[in-house]
């Protein structure tokens, strides 16, 4: 754990490639420890940030290869197994379906989660993993089947895991419907910033939620709890572009948060560091994954 966890850092810092650090984690593919698991793929997923397009699906076929061995040794969920087995297992299965495009992986999600909205015991772990691979893979009519599982939810546990599940939608209109839902009664004003916040951290239509919540921003702050305001907006850190860091900075000068602003100049702050990995990294790390997919 600490020999993956530092070696994000040094990526993060410049003292190491992406390119290295993906070889470093390829290293791992015989880890069977959640833990370990657990840093490889914040790792995995910040290396997703720094690339688009083709190199983004050279990626995606690494995450594959690296992860997919893990999962098949585990196999299916066993009576008595140790809780952190079937972490793990949920753990690979949503990055596998989600981050990596499995194709098996996908297909499988979606029949769990059709079996559990007619009432069959389906693992937890499982189904929550399946419940966000559906939305990240999922249409217009798998929105609205995620929307009727937050309203009509037996318990609070399977409501959340629907509500933040349509933060996950690659489709603007969809993630523009999650954003408007989030300033309505409908979403209790404890949970509706932990939405937006996901909304934000969207991979594809983050700057987009970014955009509502600026354009929402008083109507947010009288609300939400005055605490959640900055947790709220702690995905902008994502938002990693040259563009993206002028503007943060210009609307909270204009706009600051005076109940927190030590937290929000660390939410900056981490923003200019990850702008700064982008700009060094996406040429090189795009090159190395497109050079490597041709081998």
């Amino acid at each position: 754990y600490s020999i993956v966890d530092d070696a994000w850092a040094a990526t993060v810092a410049g003292e190491m490639s992406a390119d290295e650090l993906l070889e470093l984690l390829e290293g791992f593919v015989d880890e069977r420890d959640h833990g370990v698991w657990q840093a490889v793929v914040i790792a995995l997923v910040g290396l997703s940030r720094l690339v688009d397009a083709d190199a983004l699906d050279a990626l995606r076929a690494r995450v594959r290869a690296l992860l997919a061995p893990a999962l098949d040794a585990l196999g299916p969920p066993a009576a008595g197994e140790p809780d952190l087995t079937g972490k793990l297992r949920g753990l690979l299965t949503r990055t596998l379906g989600a981050l990596g495009q499995d194709d098996a992986v996908r297909a499988g999600c979606r029949e769990l989660f059709v079996a559990a909205r007619r009432g069959d015991t389906v693992d937890a772990e499982l189904l929550a993993a399946a419940t966000t691979v559906v939305a990240v893979t999922g249409d217009a009519d798998d929105y609205d089947t995620m929307l009727d599982g937050f309203t009509d939810a037996a318990t609070p546990q399977e409501q959340l895991r629907h509500l933040y599940a349509l933060a996950e939608f690659d489709d603007a209109a969809l993630i523009q419907r999650t954003c408007e839902l989030a300033m309505t009664d409908a979403v209790k004003t404890q949970n509706a910033p932990f939405l937006l916040r996901a909304a934000i951290a969207n991979r594809f239509h983050g700057r987009q939620a970014w955009n509502f919540v600026k354009s929402n921003w008083d109507e947010a702050n009288r609300r939400f709890p005055a605490n959640t305001v900055v947790r709220m907006v702690d995905s902008v850190k994502l938002l990693a572009s040259s563009e993206d860091v002028a503007d943060a900075a210009a609307f909270f000068a204009e706009h600051p948060i005076e109940q927190a602003v030590q937290t929000l100049e660390q939410i900056l702050e981490r923003q200019r560091v990850n702008a700064a990995l982008r700009d060094r990294e996406h040429e090189r790390f795009t090159a190395s994954l497109l050079s490597h997919e041709r081998r």
